[in-house]
């Protein structure tokens, strides 16, 4: 009996220290999400009076999925998730290795804590700070090209170039969050698994290949994961870059729908393309996840 009363006194002190957090993720997330759900389903123009606002049933969502800029959208967010996660992951990845493989010194430290630099930065200042470099005529990045040989590139105006331009942005902002977690991951690795694969002559590839790799995937299947979600949600460099063009070429999902609920002023159809938003992130997540967890288990 007093065991049973210790333990839900417990429970209640729990309960108490978790309420402000449980209420902190119902207001700023489930009830927002709700709420655009709602939206979703109404004909709500901003510049109109809320007395006009009507019930439409599936009317946005057979607008926005009819919408092929919209489609278009999407189908370039998920593009460049896969590739600017490719190369997120494939970089760090190496770089840790290649930091976890050199003797630890003063050099090796400060390359490790210039690195993570650009995760310290806003992505907005990022975005900036790469919009002056990608400039079309007095950019650093066109007048190398042009000492190199090469001819000047339109970052912004080449649908090629400008998706280019986005994947290197995100690329560069991403490395570092990828780096600390392999590099964390790689301190777990004992250095007996090494010695031992090393008196058995294995090189540095065939480590790599089958004590770090194995040994790795919790971690990278985790960053692929964080990265793939947070690819999907791309808009800073977007909006700052290149606004989404050229000709919607850089159109994310994100600023597609900024467009539409605040440019447009049309609330409905944004919250309905919010939600397929939300849906498509989902989706995509747990394929990811499900991927990963199979080749585990494998």
């Amino acid at each position: 009996m007093r065991y049973s009363i210790k333990k839900k006194l417990e429970e209640g002190i729990h309960a108490i220290f978790l309420a402000p957090a449980m209420v902190f993720i119902l207001l700023l997330s489930v009830v927002p999400l709700v709420f655009a759900i709602y939206l979703s389903f109404q004909r709500y123009l901003l510049f109109m009076p809320i007395e006009m606002r009507y019930f439409n049933g599936l009317a946005n969502y057979i607008s926005i999925l009819t919408n092929q800029e919209f489609l278009s959208s999407i189908a370039w967010t998920i593009m460049f998730s896969f590739i600017a996660t490719s190369f997120s992951v494939g970089i760090a990845l190496f770089l840790s290795v290649l930091m976890a493989n050199v003797s630890q010194s003063r050099t090796v430290n400060l390359m490790k804590s210039i690195l993570i630099i650009p995760m310290m930065i806003a992505p907005v200042v990022s975005s900036t700070m790469w919009q002056i470099m990608f400039g079309p005529i007095f950019g650093p990045i066109n007048y190398v090209i042009e000492v190199l040989g090469g001819y000047a590139i339109s970052w912004t105006g080449d649908p090629v170039a400008a998706r280019a331009a986005i994947v290197i942005i995100d690329t560069w902002g991403s490395i570092p969050f990828a780096m600390l977690i392999f590099i964390g991951a790689l301190t777990t690795i004992p250095n007996e698994l090494y010695e031992s694969a090393s008196i058995d002559g294995a090189n540095r590839f065939t480590q790599f290949k089958n004590i770090t790799l194995p040994l790795m995937r919790n971690f990278i299947a985790l960053v692929l994961t964080l990265r793939v979600m947070d690819t999907l949600r791309i808009f800073d460099p977007i909006m700052i870059m290149t606004n989404g063009g050229p000709s919607g070429a850089t159109e994310s999902m994100g600023t597609m729908i900024y467009r539409i609920a605040f440019r447009y002023m049309n609330i409905g159809e944004g919250s309905a393309a919010a939600i397929i938003f939300f849906f498509v992130i989902a989706i995509v997540s747990i394929g990811v996840l499900f991927l990963t967890r199979k080749k585990e288990v494998s």
